[in-house]
């Protein structure tokens, strides 16, 4: 009985999160659901049988060309890539590193970093790095030391254009890489879907490669097929025809990066606020009290609170969710909020002294150390007064996260209105029913702002019809109520209608949402 509900709640947890990552991305690109198909049609017809890594390494010292899979915004995909590294330098084998991450005609660049000429910032800079790839560059720098470090030759293979162009390409520009070093192996860190036998490795064979080593990295499919029969999903995998598998992380967690990444957009702001905890050991776990502590000492002197509470709470993530095992998360308000975090939403509960956040990323790590400053907890009922303190709640977090995080986006009121437009002229049914849930979260809250601009304000009975929703809906409707009000909130600040003291009041001394009821709403958005 425990593993049907431990499925269930995973399953749960990973449809959430892809629900999120389309209400932020949109509808798919027809040209990648076309490419991710055969990738995803290999997984679902594919036996996986357990094996050592051992298995693996011994053809990666016979192989003359390896293609490791890559998710561009998980760290244990790159961190793979170095132990093979790592495992090939022990036996004194010296591959050729090709790298995605870096288009084929910035070589001389990348030579130049490598070897010492040019620094970080020259190397980011003369690359375009941030126009043309954008993940975080801390993943990937270890393997570029590494390669300076063992004097190995490292090369690009990226080209950009459509992904069935960029295989042709890449085939293209191994068979020359081929040519050039005869002899020696290459080995080439390429996105996971390139994988897909239709794809890359048919594109080579047609240019005269005899069939690459695969190493695939962490499939859902797999992963779930073997939780559901009560096998251990993680290890590593033999698929048949040289293509191996390692699943190191859950399919949630490396989809929660993904969300991240789209949110936050990247290494900019890892360099611009430390979040990357650069010069740290990379393979040492982040203390997550500490990480917190830092967040409440930034907020305190922004808002100049005075002393800063004591560090008593305790901080998890995706990674540790041991915690919903107390008995709390099973009934009333503690199931809600087990429900939450299965939602992949981030919360404080005030009563058990607990901020979650699925990873610890700056926007909703900053958001939840503001209500811990704030000492309140997430309402959690489905009353006119719940929902306002709720209003309240994300309009704080979202304005600390602003204040931390000038670059944090959220929709406002005309990108809300032009969704719905879109929204509605979506020809496939697929996509408006994806889509559904955050169109009627856009328009309750554009409604909101109407009533709410009127000169008598909002009444609590009109509040009423906008409650008559499922729960994830009503929360999700707070959520971006709150967010736009801190956005205004945040704005006035920076124009210098408001000061830290008047946000400091809003804050801490009520929980009105629209104690500022003069919050300006351009009229022509509305």
């Amino acid at each position: 009985m425990a593993a049907v509900s431990s499925m269930r709640f995973f399953n749960h947890l990973l449809r959430s999160i892809k629900r999120q990552i389309r209400e932020v991305r949109g509808p798919e690109d027809d040209e990648v659901e076309a490419y991710y198909r055969p990738y995803s049609d290999f997984f679902r017809h594919r036996g996986a049988v357990s094996v050592e890594h051992s298995a693996f390494l011994a053809e990666c010292e016979l192989s003359p060309l390896v293609l490791v899979g890559d998710f561009h915004t998980l760290d244990q995909a790159q961190k793979t890539f170095l132990w093979i590294l790592d495992e090939m330098g022990k036996n004194r084998i010296r591959p050729i590193v090709v790298l995605e991450m870096v288009l084929a005609r910035y070589d001389t660049p990348l030579l130049q970093y490598v070897r010492g000429k040019i620094g970080e910032l020259e190397f980011l800079e003369q690359t375009h790095y941030f126009d043309n790839w954008g993940f975080d560059f801390s993943h990937y720098k270890p393997i570029l030391a590494h390669a300076k470090r063992w004097k190995l030759a490292v090369h690009g293979l990226n080209q950009g254009q459509s992904l069935s162009y960029r295989d042709h390409f890449m085939a293209h520009r191994l068979k020359h890489l081929r040519d050039r070093y005869p002899g020696q192996p290459l080995l080439v860190l390429v996105g996971d879907l390139h994988l897909a036998p239709t794809h890359l490795p048919r594109e080579l064979a047609q240019v005269g490669f005899a069939p690459p080593l695969v190493l695939f990295q962490n499939s859902e499919s797999v992963y779930m097929r073997k939780l559901r029969n009560g096998a251990n999903p993680s290890g590593w995998f033999r698929l048949g025809g040289g293509r191996y598998l390692v699943n190191n992380t859950p399919p949630w967690v490396k989809m929660q990066t993904y969300l991240t990444w789209l949110e936050h957009g990247g290494e900019a702001l890892c360099q611009m606020y430390g979040f990357c905890r650069r010069g740290e050991d990379p393979e040492e776990a982040p203390d997550l009290t500490d990480t917190v502590v830092r967040y409440l000492d930034a907020l305190g002197n922004l808002l100049q609170i005075r002393p800063a509470p004591p560090p008593d709470f305790e901080v998890y993530t995706f990674r540790s969710l041991e915690f919903l095992q107390d008995p709390y998360f099973r009934r009333g308000a503690g199931r809600r909020f087990a429900a939450l975090v299965r939602d992949g939403r981030s919360v404080y509960i005030h009563k058990h002294q607990i901020l979650y956040v699925p990873e610890l990323d700056l926007n909703r790590t900053v958001e939840e150390a503001m209500h811990f400053l704030m000492h309140r907890g997430f309402r959690t009922r489905s009353s006119p007064t719940a929902f306002m303190g709720r209003i309240h709640y994300y309009a704080c977090g979202f304005l600390a996260s602003k204040l931390v995080n000038p670059l944090r986006k959220t929709p406002d009121v005309s990108q809300m209105r032009d969704s719905l437009s879109s929204f509605y002229s979506l020809a496939r049914e697929k996509d408006r029913i994806k889509l559904g849930r955050q169109t009627l979260v856009f328009s309750r809250a554009l409604e909101f702002f109407r009533l709410m601009k009127r000169p008598l304000g909002l009444a609590r009975l009109e509040l009423e019809p906008m409650l008559l929703a499922d729960w994830k809906t009503l929360y999700g409707l707070s959520q971006q109520i709150g967010y736009t009000l801190g956005l205004w909130l945040y704005e006035r600040f920076d124009r210098g209608e408001l000061s830290a003291l008047d946000l400091r009041r809003y804050a801490f001394e009520q929980q009105d949402p629209l104690l500022f009821h003069d919050l300006r709403i351009e009229a022509e958005v509305l």
